[in-house]
């Protein structure tokens, strides 16, 4: 291999990691937001980095604290992660990225169910060789609240219930202390 394509290799190399690691960090979010793992969450922003959500912006560690307080309202949420279109150039990036968020709660009315379909927009930069979020912007497609009752379990229920942080099994999962029974 000539040293000319061998540079032309690398480059693509670097450009594929980079993409790969800036879709990752909406990954990361949605799963910090669905354990309620604030440093999770925080982990995900540089630390001037702001959220706007329209109706809350702020500055990243604002923003954690905002967000942990209105998940407690949730029995249960779920971010799924869609769709994502990335541009990196050089120490920058864009990334749009579509979710889904499903939250369960109690009202006055019986449970109902929050459905929440949008995209985060983020503009990113990679600082000490590191991809994080420096402006999201939540842009909200569709919402729906509808009536939601519990599929019926047995008593006690056997299945295996997703659960906050620390207390998830996915925690004890990735730090290999996970048990088969």
């Amino acid at each position: 291999m000539s040293n000319a394509n061998s540079n032309e290799l690398n480059d693509k190399l670097i450009a594929m990691l980079d993409r790969e690691e800036v879709k990752a960090i909406p990954h990361r979010f949605a799963r910090g937001l669905d354990r309620a793992d604030r440093e999770l969450l925080e982990s995900c922003f540089h630390p001037d980095g702001v959220d706007d959500h329209g109706f809350f912006k702020a500055e990243a560690k604002e923003f954690c604290d905002w967000v942990m307080g209105e998940l407690v309202k949730f029995d249960a949420t779920q971010h799924i992660i869609a769709t994502q279109n990335v541009e990196v150039t050089g120490l920058t990036a864009a990334c749009e990225s579509y979710f889904v968020a499903y939250h369960t709660m109690q009202t006055p009315d019986g449970t109902k169910e929050l459905i929440v379909a949008g995209r985060y927009l983020d503009q990113m930069e990679k600082r000490d060789g590191e991809w994080k979020i420096i402006l999201r912007r939540c842009v909200f497609d569709w919402t729906r609240m509808t009536d939601a009752s519990p599929t019926p379990a047995r008593d006690p229920d056997p299945r295996h219930l997703g659960k906050n942080f620390p207390d998830d099994d996915s925690y004890a999962i990735f730090s290999k202390q996970f048990q088969k029974n």
